[in-house]
């Protein structure tokens, strides 16, 4: 017997992902003491190492990646820019 055929062509869209693909370091990041320098500062880190060896304070979101939980940093306005209304208000 032949499996039921499915017109649906639609590709399904992929889920966001939670997790960045990698970090960027911000600075020297070691493994096992001052002299196993593993990365440095604007190295792509694996995010598989910034859990194990417990470097987030030490490293940054790449550039334009914005975490699904993360509030946009830029205000609500139509033009990008925070103003005020009325003349006067500095």
């Amino acid at each position: 017997m032949m499996a039921a055929r499915r017109d649906d062509k639609s590709p399904t869209p992929a889920p966001a992902p939670a997790a960045p693909p990698y970090y960027i370091a911000e600075r020297p990041l070691y493994i096992g003491g001052q002299f196993g320098r593993a990365f440095n500062p604007g190295d792509q880190v694996p995010v598989e190492h910034v859990e194990k060896y417990g470097w987030q304070t030490k490293v940054r979101l790449p550039d334009g990646y914005a975490a699904p939980d993360q509030p946009q940093s830029e205000p609500e306005t139509e033009n990008g820019q925070a103003t005020t209304t009325g003349k006067g208000d500095a």
